[in-house]
């Protein structure tokens, strides 16, 4: 058994492998966006995505980190449909 440091660090990787595959899973259906919507970019959409991401976090702490993560996905999201 290793370290407590290297088992945490091990299950960081073994959830980075997953968000990785999430992701990737996530982008593709934002790709096939592009040709269904009239327009890109939809702030009321974009705003809903963020609030029911912060939503669901329960630990008001953990909010401000993952509310950030967000708004990149969701940028990095319309770059895909351009």
């Amino acid at each position: 058994m290793g370290t407590p440091l290297a088992e945490k660090r091990k299950q960081i990787d073994a959830l980075d492998v997953r968000l990785a595959g999430l992701l990737v899973e996530r982008f593709s259906v934002v790709r096939s966006l592009a040709g269904l919507k009239n327009k890109i970019r939809d702030p009321r959409r974009e705003a809903a995505v963020l609030k029911r991401a912060a939503g669901l976090v329960k630990d008001k702490t953990l909010r401000p980190a993952v509310a950030a993560v967000y708004r990149e996905l969701v940028k990095q999201s319309r770059l895909l449909q351009l």
